[in-house]
C-alpha cells in the first residue's frame, strides 16, 4: 500500500512538473531575434544562462549581458534594431507589436544600447530605453543610451549618470526619480545627461565625427519641432525630496530660478 501511495505521488509530481514547464514554454513570448553577435555573450532566462548565438530567439523577460570584448545585434519584432556594447546589461521588459499596438520596454543596467526605432509600419511605436536614473522615450529613430556608476570628480559623491545621445528624430528624457522636474526634449545632433536624480540637463549638440554627420538634421529638427530648441530643451529643473532621500550629495547651483547640479571639484 505504501509503496503504490509513493508510486502515485511521484506520477503527480512528474505531472505537475511537466505541466509547469508547458506553462512556462507558452508563457515566453517573442521580443525578436539575435542578427549578429560577438565575443563574450550570453542570456539569462528562467534561471539558466546560455551563449548568445546568430539567429537565435530572444525573449521577453530575458537578460542580455555582454562581456568586455562582446556585442550583439537584435532585431525586434517590429524591425526596431538594438545593438548592445561591450560591458553591458539589459533586460527586454516588453515587446508588443499588433495591428494597434507597438510597444517596447529596456531596462539598461550598465553600458551602452544604440537604439533603431522603426517607423516603417503603424501603429507609431511607443519605444522606451529605461535606466536606474532615465527614462529616454523615442520620438525619433535612431539614438544611444549609455549609463554608468562610475566617479566623476566633478560631481560630488553622485555614482550614476544616464547620458542620451540623439542621432535622428527626437528623444524626451526624463529622471523617474524626480518627475515633478520636467523633461528635456533632445533634437537629433544634441545630448543630455542626467545626473543622479537631477532633472535632465540642457541639451548640448554632439561632438566628433557623430556631430559632424549629423549637423544638418539637428538643424532641421531644431527648426521644425514645435518647442524644441537648444535653449529651451530643457523644461524644468531642480531636486524634490525623493532625490534628497536618496542621499544625493551633488552640489546644486541656481540659474534664473532654477536649480541645477553644479561641477565641484574634489
Amino acid at each position: 500500500m505504501l509503496k503504490n501511495t509513493r508510486i502515485g505521488l511521484t506520477l503527480v509530481i512528474i505531472v505537475v512538473c511537466a505541466l509547469t514547464n508547458a506553462t512556462n514554454a507558452l508563457a515566453q513570448t517573442r521580443a525578436g531575434t539575435v542578427t549578429s553577435v560577438s565575443g563574450d555573450v550570453h542570456v539569462e532566462r528562467a534561471g539558466a544562462t546560455v551563449t548568445a548565438t546568430s539567429s537565435m530567439t530572444v525573449d521577453v523577460g530575458d537578460r542580455i549581458v555582454t562581456g568586455a570584448n562582446g556585442r550583439i545585434a537584435i532585431t525586434l519584432t517590429d524591425s526596431s534594431k538594438l545593438e548592445l556594447d561591450a560591458s553591458s546589461t539589459l533586460v527586454i521588459d516588453d515587446q508588443v507589436f499588433t495591428a494597434s499596438s507597438r510597444r517596447t520596454k529596456l531596462s539598461l543596467f550598465a553600458g551602452m544600447v544604440h537604439s533603431f526605432v522603426s517607423y516603417a509600419a503603424a501603429p507609431t511605436p511607443n519605444f522606451e530605453v529605461h535606466t536606474p536614473n532615465a527614462v529616454a522615450s523615442a520620438r525619433g529613430t535612431q539614438y544611444d543610451t549609455e549609463t554608468d556608476a562610475s566617479q566623476r570628480p566633478e560631481y560630488k559623491d553622485c555614482r550614476r549618470f544616464t547620458q542620451v545621445s540623439v542621432y535622428e528624430g527626437t528623444v524626451e528624457v526624463v529622471n523617474p526619480n524626480n518627475p515633478s522636474a520636467g523633461s528635456a526634449r533632445v533634437p537629433a545632433g544634441y545630448k543630455t545627461l542626467v545626473v543622479c536624480g537631477f532633472a535632465p540637463l540642457a541639451p548640448s549638440t554632439l561632438t566628433g565625427t557623430a556631430a559632424t554627420t549629423t549637423a544638418a538634421a539637428a538643424t532641421t529638427a531644431a527648426a521644425t519641432t514645435a518647442g524644441v530648441t537648444a535653449s529651451t530643451g530643457l523644461i524644468a529643473g531642480g531636486v524634490v525630496a525623493g532625490a534628497v532621500g536618496l542621499g544625493v550629495g551633488v552640489g546644486v547651483s541656481t540659474s534664473g530660478g532654477k536649480k541645477t547640479p553644479s561641477t565641484k571639484s574634489e
